[in-house]
């Protein structure tokens, strides 16, 4: 489902076909076939990330989604498994560290730190149904709409007794931040 914004179009971010990939604090009983964090990206899958149970001196589950290339997101769509919503949650972005030479890009975020990205603002519901979460953006500032590589979400807690945490589906959408530099060129 694509739409337009302007002169771009609105795509989905978080294809394992665009190379993106997703990575959890755990996964349950580690079996990561069956429950790992890439199926959550996977929407012809049937199954989608179990987090383990949450320890007591370790409580905060996360997933991260590394999209492998420079991204401006607009919106966030997670499908939790009603009983298991991961709730309390802080959203992270890398900023992207993109250099153009010549006719090669590169583009590597391992040693960029996580921070806070105060414009996605995510508050679940504890619902089988999917849940939208739009970055908040304002026209006029330039901040909002710099492009990142990854997105972390973090977990304070659950709605599960155990601290478990499960999402059948999750959702990026935005606009592929190499059109947006083109457009400006």
């Amino acid at each position: 489902m694509s739409s337009a914004d302007g002169d771009h179009e609105i795509v989905k971010l978080s294809c394992t076909s665009k190379g993106a990939s997703a990575r959890a604090s755990s996964t349950w009983k580690h079996d990561t076939r069956k429950f790992g964090p890439q199926n959550a990206l996977d929407s012809q899958s049937e199954a989608g990330w179990k987090s383990a149970p949450s320890e007591e001196n370790d409580p905060m589950a996360y997933y991260e989604i590394h999209f492998r290339r420079p991204v401006l997101v607009h919106e966030m769509r997670m499908q939790f498994q009603g009983g298991f919503a991961g709730m309390d949650c802080i959203v992270y972005k890398k900023k992207s560290q993109t250099t153009v030479e010549g006719s090669g890009e590169q583009n590597n975020d391992d040693n960029v730190e996580w921070e806070e990205y105060d414009e996605l603002f995510v508050e679940p519901i504890d619902s089988n149904e999917t849940q939208t979460f739009p970055v908040e953006m304002e026209s006029d500032s330039d901040e909002t709409n710099e492009p990142c590589t990854a997105l972390r979400i973090e977990f304070g807690r659950s709605t599960d007794f155990y601290g478990r945490i499960v999402i059948y589906s999750l959702e990026v959408w935005g606009v592929e931040a190499q059109t947006q530099l083109e457009v400006q060129s």
